[in-house]
């Protein structure tokens, strides 16, 4: 670590590098992108032409890596030139970076007089992470659905580029510094044309969009005339597992298919492009590398080294190190860490693992026994990194009730709690299993999806992931006390507090009229989502009929920074409970507004309120329009089908009711969908017809279904 330290203070002129002092900075992030899947890297199944373009005018790594597989932490490295264990944040969920202790990059640039931006796609990145506090500018506008895991919150690249490229514009002319991020290779994989015909609906695919997306946004820099003067980096905070060694994703494994990523570095004037660099680095030498070209002080305590002198003598058995806690916080497994340098990479674990990455770069031939010498320096090596606080952020004290009653908080830093928890390697037929679970729910065949499930929780119960989801099923079936049951389960499993999971369990004690225990949890979350567990709040006091406290409550969801058009939509929510249709309808024009400044084609529930509201008015024919234009952007809106279906009831078109409710089952083949319909009939005195509904929901659940 003294060796690290020496090298980030050194300054790109010891090297015969000029330095550009108050040169804008640009750093795009694409997230998910291995390394190996670019023809930069080797790659020859796909094309990139504008990344191809970019290497020849810039510095190319060969071998940088990412410390964590894991969107948050490895992004929180680039920008403070720490590893995990030094910055605090280990894991996607449960930590938050704490700007005011750790010296980052935003904050440096800001205080020699530079404007800081920046536009993420991700919900992983967002606001309350403690990133977006960092800049001037922080714009992570990622609307959410219902029934959409949060890791797959995202915004299209050229969208949060459009809002780059109008921040860039007014700042052009100034020292600026912005961090640029797209999402495009993570699942779930809905690539554009011309790529989705010329790659198929494939990782490939997205990962070409990407290159097309950061072309556009490099012309947009030439065509602003900050270019050619700039610091422009390129990389990936973490690769993909595509199934290489059993893992489709990343998160659980340390091998290089999810460690190894791309890095390049164009200078202004395009000083040294071209050059290749061999030797190992890492994203904590993102910063260092920026401030020796800005001829500014390196902070104390960083730890990463510029990669200007990344190709000097001797840096080629520099360690490099990583670490996953996800198998862990998330999976009931035990953490890994690992490290690397130019020749080995040693897995430390329950069962360690050493690989020859020159002769064996895919890392199928395990050498612990045959090289047990190799083995044991760098496991001595992997020792001298720190290892950090591993405890979460603060939490609710009955939710750390919770986790003490588990063993969790206490035991989390315990050196041989590794060797007590299961092996991630020798527990991926469990991850198997689980995508097994999401692709039946994803096919909208909830009861096997649910027996998967259950099935793997019974063997496993400490898998948080499992039980969120299985949350999520029982809430689309209708089973609000399964669901539950389930997210507590999570809460309770989870060595991290989990806001999203709280909120989720609030919105099912909603439902089941449980409203102090919904109201606990949502205020619990308020410091994580506000806007979320303003919402919740707000739909516990329209149920307490208490109109005054869930205004308060909706304004608050509306009001908080950079809103999105769904939140502004609970305050229309109100209006119509409050009979103020006439106001609900200005609040939707609101969230339609906000929605075009966002560039948002189409929200959920815009339309629908609207048609609620409009209907309230007997304006039947515009009601009609709008919930018809509900179900044409979100045709599993059920109840879009079941307010239309009332106006057809009135208007004495049966058979137009028996049609929509059919297409309603056709489009969401749920029992919570059959349930909707069999409440539509009963609504309109349709007795056999509501019994004959909830029959099918009881056989679609497999159960007999709640009533």
């Amino acid at each position: 670590m003294v060796i690290l330290a020496l090298l980030a203070g050194s300054c790109a002129r010891d090297r015969g590098i000029p330095t550009y002092p108050n040169a804008p900075v640009v750093l795009i992030s694409i997230d998910t992108l291995r390394a190996d899947r670019l023809p930069a890297y080797g790659y020859t199944r796909i094309k990139t032409p504008f990344l191809d373009r970019f290497q020849q005018e810039a510095w190319f790594f060969e071998n940088p890596y990412t410390p964590c597989p894991m969107t948050l932490p490895a992004h929180t490295t680039m920008l403070t030139g720490t590893l995990p264990p030094e910055h605090g944040v280990r894991n996607n969920a449960g930590f938050v970076f704490d700007g005011q202790t750790h010296s980052n990059l935003p904050h440096l640039l800001k205080q020699h007089g530079y404007a800081t931006g920046a536009a993420v796609s991700s919900y992983v990145l967002r606001f309350e992470t403690g990133l977006g506090v960092l800049f001037d500018y922080y714009e992570d506008s990622v609307d959410t659905l219902p029934g959409v895991e949060t890791v797959h919150y995202r915004r299209l690249g050229d969208k949060t580029a459009a809002f780059a490229r109008t921040w860039i514009s007014k700042h052009a002319t100034e020292p600026f510094f912005f961090f640029f991020h797209i999402y495009e290779p993570h699942l779930p994989y809905d690539p554009p044309e011309p790529f989705r015909s010329l790659y198929g609906v494939s990782y490939d695919a997205e990962v070409a969009t990407s290159d097309a997306i950061v072309g556009a946004f490099l012309d947009d820099l030439k065509k602003l005339g900050v270019y050619d003067r700039a610091i422009v980096i390129v990389l990936s905070d973490h690769g993909e597992g595509l199934g290489d060694h059993g893992e489709d994703q990343h998160g659980v494994l340390l091998y290089r298919e999810a460690l190894h990523v791309p890095l390049l570095v164009k200078l202004p004037g395009g000083f040294g492009a071209g050059r290749r660099v061999a030797a190992p680095v890492q994203l904590s030498d993102l910063l260092p590398t920026v401030t020796a070209l800005l001829a500014l002080p390196t902070p104390k305590g960083v730890t990463g080294a510029s990669l200007l002198t990344a190709d000097r003598k001797g840096t080629a058995d520099r360690p490099i190190y990583a670490e996953t806690l996800f198998p862990r916080l998330h999976l009931g497994w035990s953490d890994l860490r690992c490290v690397l340098n130019a020749r080995y990479h040693y897995i430390y674990g329950p069962r360690p693992e050493l690989y020859d990455v020159v002769a064996d770069p895919a890392e199928l031939h395990d050498l612990t026994e045959s090289d047990p010498t190799t083995a044991s320096r760098l496991s001595k090596e992997l020792q001298r990194f720190p290892r950090g606080s591993e405890k979460p952020g603060p939490v609710d004290q009955e939710t750390l009730r919770r986790l003490a009653a588990l063993g969790y908080i206490g035991g989390m830093r315990d050196q041989g709690a590794v060797a007590s928890l299961p092996n991630p390697v020798e527990n991926l037929g469990y991850l198997k299993r689980m995508q097994e679970g999401w692709r039946l729910a994803a096919d909208k065949k909830i009861p096997p999806a649910i027996e998967v499930l259950r099935s793997i929780v019974k063997e496993n119960p400490g898998m948080p992931d499992v039980w969120i989801k299985l949350g999520e099923l029982y809430s689309e079936v209708g089973n609000d006390d399964e669901s539950a049951a389930a997210y507590q389960q999570a809460l309770d499993r989870s060595p991290v507090f989990l806001p999203d999971t709280a909120v989720r369990l609030g919105q099912a004690d909603l439902r089941l009229q449980r409203f102090e225990e919904a109201e606990r949890l949502a205020r619990g979350a308020l410091n994580d989502i506000p806007t979320k567990a303003h919402e919740l709040l707000a739909r516990i006091a329209l149920a307490r009929r208490d109109l005054t406290t869930a205004e308060d409550e909706a304004r608050a969801a509306a009001g908080s920074r950079n809103p999105q058009p769904s939140a502004i939509l609970v305050l229309a929510e109100v209006k119509i409970q409050a009979g103020n249709p006439v106001g609900a309808l200005e609040v939707v024009e609101q969230a339609q507004a906000r929605a075009k400044e966002l560039q948002l084609s189409s929200v959920y529930n815009l339309e629908f309120l609207r048609g609620d509201a409009l209907a309230r008015l007997n304006r039947g024919d515009e009601a009609e329009a709008a919930f018809r234009r509900e179900i044409a952007a979100f045709p599993a809106h059920s109840h879009a089908y079941a307010n239309l279906a009332v106006i057809r009831f009135i208007r004495g078109d049966r058979a137009g009711v028996d049609r929509l409710m059919d297409e309603m089952v056709r489009a969401n083949p749920s029992p919570r969908a059959f349930l909707i319909a069999a409440t539509t009939y009963g609504t309109l005195g349709e007795k056999e017809k509501a019994a004959a509904w909830r029959r099918r929901a009881e056989a679609a659940e497999g159960q007999p279904a709640a009533r």
